[in-house]
């Protein structure tokens, strides 16, 4: 694997990482804060354009890695041209990083889909309302979407790794 092969793939592997939790933590967030302020044009214009600014950002990393690698000189200054990672390709590595993902998203999750499911649960058995417990259906369905992207990304990994590792 040459220099510039590592460098893409790395910026490729943090540019789909970036994007993902960011569509599934930093959006559905500052959605919330969207209602609130409803009267705060302001508010909603910057959160607008930070989403706008992260999908360029995220564009730029997953589609133009060649481009941040020539801007920065990023290989450049090393004694070789190749790097040795043992016996794994770029299409390896990147199968790999997908899954490891898709591993975080579960992990990550799957601890809130379990407590909003027991609350649930707890509300619904309850003949009255239990004080200080509140189901949060916005929670629940981030964490429902955010397992089932996991899942995705561990089960079709391949295509995936194949359609980002298009030159």
């Amino acid at each position: 694997m040459t220099k510039r092969d590592f460098f893409r793939l790395l910026i490729k592997i943090f540019g789909l990482y970036s994007l993902i939790i960011t569509l599934f933590t930093f959006i559905p967030q500052n959605i919330t804060n969207v209602f609130v302020y409803r009267d705060e044009s302001w508010i909603q214009l910057i959160i607008v354009g930070s989403v706008i600014l992260l999908l360029v950002l995220f564009y730029l990393l997953l589609f133009k890695a060649d481009y941040i690698i020539d801007k920065l000189e990023l290989d450049k200054g090393f004694d070789t041209d190749t790097i040795v990672l043992g016996n794994f390709s770029n299409e390896q590595i990147l199968k790999l990083a997908i899954i490891l993902i898709g591993g975080f998203l579960l992990i990550d999750y799957f601890p809130n889909f379990l407590f909003e499911i027991i609350t649930i649960f707890k509300m619904k058995v309850s003949n009255h309302g239990i004080m200080g417990n509140e189901v949060n259906y916005f929670s629940f369905s981030t964490a429902i979407i955010n397992l089932v992207l996991g899942l995705i990304l561990i089960t079709n990994y391949k295509r995936i790794s194949l359609f980002l590792d298009k030159k």
